[in-house]
């Protein structure tokens, strides 16, 4: 019979059961192994003499041929395969029963937890029916317990064998698709690592699908050891809750990094930001610290260190700016940032009013420019829209919060569908640049 019980009472009763079974000499899954009273294994021919390996050995080789040869998916039927495979390799692993009896006792040391009891079915590493048929759950997670006279062959139930990896073919996927666009991996180191989370990771029905997203060189050139450097030593200032110096940098004509300024800066790291391939550090200045936090782009830094700093006594360095004493700063990162903030510019966010070009094709629905295609690109779904436009329906009225320097810029880039109304004072920059450019064009500025 069947019975359905608690995690609480399913897990006492796996214990019972399993002291029973084991006093009436039958499998001992904590074990691995038969008592006295169970039936003797008859000594096991090795007719071609092949050498015999070890117990961790044949553990090592029999868990690498289930993580390389299964999945959900492409279970073992039998071992029989497997007892094949490695006489094939003139290596000598036993009967079908020694293999079973090793593939059981890994299913326990993965699928048990320190008191012997079975994990939730949803953390098992190695599936078999026989192993479901034991310490399974039905579909609501409930411990599903056989507590009928057919144990023994229940046990004996070793069909469907696999292995559960430790990601989804999916997440592996991601992390691949990851590690081809960082900007702090060389190409080699890029191949090694996605290598490995291949081999190590995936069986050899893993398709490889990340592999076919291209790569397209990054924004600029840049060092990728002192990138990496400068990470970890500001990440180290971050948790420390400490200051950096830095030296900030340009590119010259010569394509090298050449400093902005003749001395360094102090500053208080709070956030490294990722953005379009680049990263970005949120800091404030002692002196600027009412003026709000900065930006600066971390390839463009060189000399980070943390000033002050003894490991050997202790000191980890010279306080931060507590988050409260710097004006606008967030106390928790705000994943719309970079929304507001275009192309990473720095500046308190305001509400902008702007007009966009939306004219529709003959059917009145289907827009003729992608206007709002950038405007989510840029800010996410962080517009706003507030009306068509009275005098003319082939623009609408939005709302956009970000930085006044970077509606600049998105404002003269797509001078041709966008026009910012308020604030007049953006408006006004926005006009002056228009007129300084159709100057350096030879264009008659009037109407600007």
């Amino acid at each position: 019979m069947w019975m359905a019980c608690s995690s609480g009472e399913g897990t006492k009763r796996r214990g019972e059961m399993r002291r029973e079974n084991t006093e009436n000499g039958r499998y001992d899954m904590a074990k691995g192994n038969l008592k006295k009273e169970s039936k003797k294994v008859s000594k096991e021919s090795n007719p071609k003499n092949l050498p015999n390996l070890s117990a961790p050995e044949k553990t090592i080789r029999l868990l690498e041929y289930l993580k390389k040869h299964t999945d959900k998916e492409h279970s073992l039927k039998s071992v029989k395969n497997v007892q094949k495979e490695f006489n094939d390799k003139d290596l000598h692993f036993g009967s079908d029963n020694t293999i079973r009896d090793f593939y059981r006792k890994i299913a326990n040391a993965y699928n048990l937890d320190e008191y012997q009891h079975p994990l939730p079915q949803s953390q098992w590493r190695i599936v078999y029916d026989g192993y479901v048929k034991l310490y399974g759950e039905d579909e609501e997670g409930i411990s599903v317990e056989d507590d009928s006279d057919e144990w023994e062959e229940d046990r004996e139930k070793f069909s469907n064998l696999y292995y559960v990896p430790e990601f989804s073919y999916e997440e592996i996927d991601a992390l691949v698709e990851a590690v081809q666009l960082s900007r702090t991996l060389s190409e080699e180191e890029t191949e090694h690592i996605i290598s490995t989370l291949e081999d190590k990771f995936t069986s050899k029905y893993y398709r490889k699908g990340a592999r076919r997203v291209c790569k397209i060189n990054g924004k600029g050139c840049c060092d990728r050891d002192t990138l990496r450097k400068n990470l970890l030593t500001i990440q180290q200032a971050i948790m420390d809750g400490v200051q950096v110096t830095y030296r900030f940098n340009g590119y010259d004509r010569d394509k090298k990094l050449a400093p902005m300024r003749d001395y360094k800066r102090y500053a208080s790291p709070y956030y490294i930001v990722a953005n379009d391939g680049r990263y970005y550090l949120m800091a404030a200045n002692e002196a600027h610290k009412d003026e709000g936090a900065y930006i600066v782009r971390i390839d463009l830094m060189t000399e980070v260190e943390i000033p002050k700093r003894n490991e050997k006594s202790g000191k980890k360095g010279i306080p931060a700016i507590p988050k409260k004493e710097v004006a606008g700063l967030p106390s928790e990162w705000d994943e719309n940032f970079s929304m507001q903030h275009v192309n990473m510019s720095y500046g308190a966010p305001i509400s902008i009013t702007i007009r966009v070009k939306n004219k529709k094709k003959e059917d009145g629905c289907t827009p003729v420019d992608p206007v709002y295609t950038f405007l989510h690109d840029y800010f996410g779904d962080t517009y706003r829209f507030i009306a068509v436009d009275e005098n003319d329906s082939d623009y609408d009225i939005v709302t956009v919060t970000c930085t006044s320097f970077g509606m600049e810029n998105f404002a003269m880039q797509y001078a041709d569908r966008v026009e910012v109304l308020k604030p007049l004072e953006l408006r006004e920059k926005i006009r002056s640049k228009a007129q300084a450019m159709a100057e350096r064009y030879g264009v008659s500025p009037s109407g600007l």
